[in-house]
């Protein structure tokens, strides 16, 4: 009997193209909405999601022929784990494979925000000369704070930062990165207050789960230095929003 794979959000055509020649049955909805798929994944053995689409409890009990839930990225934050252990699905995803893209992003918002690049474009295309007023800051020589300085982005983003622009790096995670460090030649911050208060930039790589819900609070903002940079390329509730405003 032929595998039959939902797929909900937009996916590497290579990557489709692999399962198809494995014989797989891949149906692409990308635009596919909350309700419709509740009511067409009962037909499914294996649904692949991004960030978008949402397998809710719901969705999972309706999927009675679901053997697979895939995630296309690293985080599992739109996928109801505790039902799909229940339901004895195996939930899977892709955490290498954004490393290096995340990375490299979360770098350029670092150079965008120091070279004044959003303003001056904007400012350029109303027709305004502002040369003037733009005085860009260097990433070489800052202080740059790695929240999750353990996971394959984060130690990315640490060794880019570090070797690439000569910038200094400290780190931080739950887990021991000591080792980590040494081999990338970062500082290690035993608490995230220490991180905050010694950062001109701070850089957030940490999944989201009851314990870093609204780990950037009003405490730890407010600690930070004047004109200290703060990107965050992991999830929004992480930090709390209208203490960061």
């Amino acid at each position: 009997m032929t595998v039959k794979i939902l797929v909900c959000d937009p996916i590497e055509p290579d990557g489709l193209k692999m399962l198809r020649d494995m014989g797989y049955q891949i149906d692409e909805q990308p635009q596919i909405t909350p309700e419709e798929l509740k009511t067409k994944i009962s037909g499914y053995d294996a649904v692949i999601v991004r960030g978008r689409t949402k397998i809710t409890r719901e969705v999972v009990q309706a999927g009675t022929k679901l053997r697979v839930i895939a995630r296309s990225g690293v985080g599992l934050d739109n996928i109801d784990l505790q039902s799909a252990k229940e339901r004895n699905i195996q939930v899977i995803s892709t955490p290498a494979a954004p490393s290096t893209s995340v990375a490299e992003l979360a770098v350029t918002l670092m150079l965008s925000v120091l070279r004044q690049i959003g303003y001056s474009d904007k400012a350029m295309k109303e027709g305004k000369w502002i040369k003037a007023q733009l005085i860009g800051r260097e990433l070489h020589g800052k202080t740059v704070g790695v929240v999750g300085a353990g996971g394959r982005i984060g130690l990315t983003v640490a060794s880019t930062v570090k070797n690439g622009f000569g910038a200094d790096v400290i780190g931080y995670d739950v887990i021991d990165i000591k080792d980590k460090a040494d081999k990338v030649g970062f500082d290690v911050a035993e608490k995230l207050e220490d991180l905050m208060r010694k950062s001109d930039i701070i850089t957030i790589h940490v999944p989201y789960l009851p314990s870093t819900h609204h780990l950037i609070d009003e405490k730890m903002l407010s600690i930070l230095k004047n004109g200290a940079i703060l990107v965050n390329t992991s999830r929004s509730d992480i930090v709390v929003g209208k203490a960061m405003l």
